[in-house]
């Protein structure tokens, strides 16, 4: 997602940083300028003054939680207050910069939902599965409960998608530590698993999938670029 895709009327939260301090405003989206990849929104006040945004070796970043979607947040954007053709002010905040997946305490898991092959521990033999979800940290799989794996075993997983709205092919290898396992109601069986190591390109994968379900969710308002 592009700044300029942010919903009118959208709730963020710019996110003022000097050194190891930091301070959170709250504000609304009002208008956005897709020429100038830029939105405008209300002005936050402290102290009864307005807030400038303009301190130095002041870093701004802006954060959003779109509905039905992960938290994203755009790294270092621009603020600068200015006034208004009917005398009022508001913050300008522009970036080129696409937004990030905004972790917090876990990682957001996006729904995949691809057949797949799995291999778990010392056992070569492969068996048929659904990659279910995957986050930046972790991946879920489901598969029959004929398939007996074990808590800590290490699964091995290849995550081969093809995004038909953008013309892309994805392939991923995990290895992740099983850390769960949960039957489920019609016979199968979901594994949760714990990446061994961080998987390069898969937090742009996890956004492009997120950003073309929240077009579908939103019924197709805006274009996707990328």
């Amino acid at each position: 997602m592009f700044i300029d895709e942010l919903a009118i009327e959208q709730e963020v939260t710019l996110t003022a940083r000097i050194g190891h301090e930091q301070i959170e405003f709250k504000t609304i989206v009002r208008e956005s300028i897709p020429r100038k990849h830029m939105i405008l929104t209300d002005i936050v006040r402290k102290s009864e003054r307005i807030v400038t945004f303009n301190g130095k070796g002041l870093i701004v970043d802006l954060d959003v939680s779109p509905p039905d979607s992960a938290p994203l947040v755009f790294k270092n954007v621009k603020v600068i207050l200015q006034k208004k053709s009917d005398d009022s002010y508001c913050y300008s905040v522009s970036t080129i910069t696409e937004a990030k997946v905004l972790n917090r305490r876990q990682a957001y898991r996006c729904y995949v939902g691809v057949s797949t092959t799995v291999q778990c521990g010392s056992n070569r033999s492969a068996h048929d599965a659904v990659v279910k979800d995957i986050s930046t940290l972790g991946f879920a799989i489901t598969t029959s409960a004929d398939t007996e794996f074990t808590e800590g075993q290490v699964l091995h997983a290849l995550l081969a998608d093809y995004i038909e709205e953008l013309a892309e092919n994805y392939a991923f290898h995990l290895y992740g530590i099983i850390v769960r396992r949960q039957e489920l109601e019609n016979g199968q069986v979901t594994y949760g698993c714990k990446l061994n190591n961080r998987v390069p390109g898969l937090d742009a994968y996890i956004m492009k999938k997120e950003r073309i379900r929240l077009k579908k969710t939103n019924g197709g308002g805006s274009t996707i670029r990328g």
